[in-house]
């Protein structure tokens, strides 16, 4: 994703676990674009990790395991 205050890039991948099981790990990376986009991303850093990044990972996680992750 890329605009006017931050490019960012969102990294998920299943981890073997042991024992055949996985578990999910997401990177986000993101470069804030001026003052704009410092001031935005320090703004929202704790919703984030609050209220956003939790229910998408156990959403994902959800749908793995009830088997949309099968090819």
């Amino acid at each position: 994703m890329a605009n006017r205050t931050v490019h960012g890039v969102l990294h998920l991948r299943w981890v073997e676990g042991g024992t055949s099981s996985h578990h999910g790990q997401m990177a986000v990376l993101v470069k804030p674009n001026g003052l704009l986009g410092r001031t935005y991303m320090a703004a929202i850093t704790p919703f984030r990790h609050l209220l956003v990044y939790p229910p998408l990972l156990r959403g994902i996680g959800q749908e793995w395991r009830d088997g949309a992750g099968q090819a």
